[in-house]
């Protein structure tokens, strides 16, 4: 077995800053690694640049510990005011993410990420992302079944078919439907999760980066105002975020969710 070269110092604080971040934004990092760098004699060696740096530290990382600094482009999307379950297509542009992963499996009981999730936010956490494979599935039937239609109606123009490669689940699901996932948890954790204890744990996905929200579904605007002082949610709609993708990629792919929208 080769040897495992130690991180410098430099590269220590590096790797820290990432991890209290859980996942970061490119032009973050960026801006963290340019603070390392600035702040580092001239015998700590940090990298030349920012890809240098993750490619060194993960020479020692992954062999040392099974982790490994990922990077996936999610698609940024204009979405102020969105439909529940709704297919997104209209993405403006894409953001580079970074995070640490386990690289020893896919199983979310099993990875160290999990930690601050309790085995029965893990099992909601778990049919979440089920839930979202399912729906984009649904999606992708019904985008089939639109194409025929439109094939065998000759007075209607065929849209252009849309480039669906890396986009990753185009689905949202509504925070009312997400929190009803709770009455679907089954054998130990049936009936352990309140709503409140549901809305903590979607905020918990969402501060980690492992769901996003993507804008305010009709079907939860009557019900925001009545809502405000029991969540900061407000009413939102969430898709899976970039570190379900990085973390979970396998799983995913398990699942049945196609995997050309992950590469």
């Amino acid at each position: 077995m080769a040897a495992i070269n130690p991180i410098t110092s430099p590269q220590q604080r590096f790797l820290q800053r990432l991890l209290a971040l859980h996942v970061v934004k490119d032009s973050t990092l960026q801006d963290i690694w340019q603070q390392i760098y600035t702040s580092s004699s001239n015998n700590d060696f940090l990298g030349r640049n920012l890809n240098d740096t993750l490619s060194i530290i993960n020479r020692s990382l992954k062999p040392a510990f099974g982790l490994e600094i990922r990077s996936v482009s999610m698609p940024v999307y204009d979405c102020s005011d969105i439909d529940a379950s709704s297919n997104y297509n209209n993405a403006t542009s894409t953001t580079l993410y970074h995070t640490i992963v386990n690289c020893n499996g896919d199983d979310i009981s099993k990875t160290t990420a999990n930690t601050e999730m309790n085995p029965h936010e893990l099992a909601l956490f778990r049919l979440i992302l089920e839930r979202f494979v399912e729906s984009s599935q649904d999606n992708n039937d019904d985008e089939n079944d639109n194409d025929e239609d439109d094939e065998n109606d000759n007075n209607r123009k065929r849209a252009r078919p849309v480039d669906r490669r890396g986009k990753g689940c185009q689905v949202a699901l509504s925070r009312v439907t997400l929190i009803n996932l709770r009455t679907e948890l089954k054998g130990a954790h049936a009936g352990k999760l309140s709503i409140t204890e549901v809305e903590n744990a979607l905020n918990l996905f969402v501060a980690q980066g492992w769901l996003v929200k993507v804008g305010t579904s009709a079907e939860e605007a009557n019900a925001t105002s009545k809502r405000k002082k029991r969540t900061s949610f407000g009413g939102s709609s969430l898709q899976l975020g970039p570190r379900s993708y990085m973390e979970f990629s396998d799983f995913l792919i398990e699942l049945g969710m196609d995997q050309e929208l992950l590469t």
